[in-house]
């Protein structure tokens, strides 16, 4: 059927179906072009932000290399614009070290979907020292979800790594010379504790030399002429010092042969019974040695005291005064006594 055979009505028609198409394809085109208008906005906010963010952001293939990233990670790289990045792997800039870790990563958040989230890397680069990030990494998906690589953030944290590497060090240091110290201290006190001591030491030495001193000057054992010794008291006489007194009284008649002892008690102003017994002890022990004593120098109060105590002295020598005493043990020795 040609325009001649159509009617009037149906060219009509025709022509409001024409119209409609049309104003169906000005909305299509309008919000293609609205989409379009979008879409570039959307990539110029997104250029804007790979541009200036000072984070690494990027994005990677299947096969590890990189799609797409910022301004500042090509930076990072040493390079001037991000398009040179693009197709290269870490392999590229980083050591076999830290781009075969980070394969492994992203290999595996590829076949499991799991994403890596704030991890702490230590990049390390053929050519410069190691740097530090803070990293997150995802899956990328495709509008099918199908994953078709990965993309992540980091973020540089070298800054704050040598900061606490050097903290570290810094306490390390610190505790270093607190051990030292502590040793130190701990060697003077061994030194201190060492010389006080020693210092104890000889202090008890001094004293057991003056004690020593002070027992031979309260019993001491004068010899006078051969086999004659004489033993001078002076002061109070108790029980210990009675015992010394016949100690050292023994060992003055085994050093000095001694057969005539004077115990001359002209210094000693009160004898009670406990005294009288252990002086009546020395005397037999003397007799034992095989010497003879001659006790000179009995004061009035020592004499009434033995009295009273009802001790027998009646067969010991005593004499008034020492120099009696001399003359006597000089004459039983058979010398000759003039005047």
């Amino acid at each position: 059927m040609n325009n001649k055979s159509k009617t009037k009505g149906q060219l009509v028609e025709e022509m409001e179906k024409a119209r409609a198409r049309i104003a169906e394809l000005e909305v299509i085109e309008a919000e293609l072009r609205q989409t379009v208008e979008a879409l570039g906005q959307d990539k110029h906010l997104l250029d804007v932000l790979m541009d200036n963010v000072p984070y690494y952001i990027y994005f990677k293939d299947r096969e590890n290399r990189f799609i797409r990233t910022t301004k500042a990670h090509a930076t990072a790289f040493g390079l001037g614009d991000p398009r040179e990045v693009v197709g290269k792997t870490d392999l590229d800039f980083f050591s076999n070290e830290h781009a075969r870790q980070a394969y492994e990563d992203e290999q595996k958040i590829i076949r499991t979907g799991d994403p890596l989230l704030n991890v702490e890397e230590r990049e390390t680069w053929p050519d410069r020292p190691d740097t530090w990030v803070l990293t997150s990494k995802m899956p990328l998906y495709d509008e099918e979800g199908n994953i078709i690589g990965t993309f992540g953030v980091s973020t540089d944290i070298t800054d704050r790594r040598r900061a606490e590497e050097a903290l570290e060090r810094a306490y390390a240091e610190v505790e270093q010379q607190v051990k030292e110290r502590t040793a130190e201290l701990q060697r003077e006190i061994a030194e201190r504790e060492r010389a006080q001591g020693e210092n104890l030491r000889l202090q008890q030495e001094v004293i057991e030399a003056q004690k020593q001193a002070i027992q031979e000057l309260s019993t001491p054992v004068i010899p006078i002429m051969d086999r004659i010794i004489v033993m001078p008291l002076i002061g109070s006489i108790d029980t210990m010092r009675a015992k010394d007194i016949t100690r050292a009284l023994l060992a003055g008649i085994r050093e000095h042969r001694a057969k005539e002892v004077i115990l001359d008690v002209t210094g000693v102003p009160l004898v009670d019974s406990g005294v009288a017994n252990h002086l009546n002890k020395t005397i037999q022990a003397v007799r034992l040695k095989g010497a003879h004593t001659i006790v000179t120098g009995l004061s009035d109060a020592v004499a009434e005291a033995i009295v009273d105590l009802g001790i027998d002295w009646s067969e010991i020598d005593t004499l008034a005064d020492l120099q009696t005493g001399l003359r006597t043990a000089l004459a039983r020795m058979g010398h000759r006594i003039e005047g």
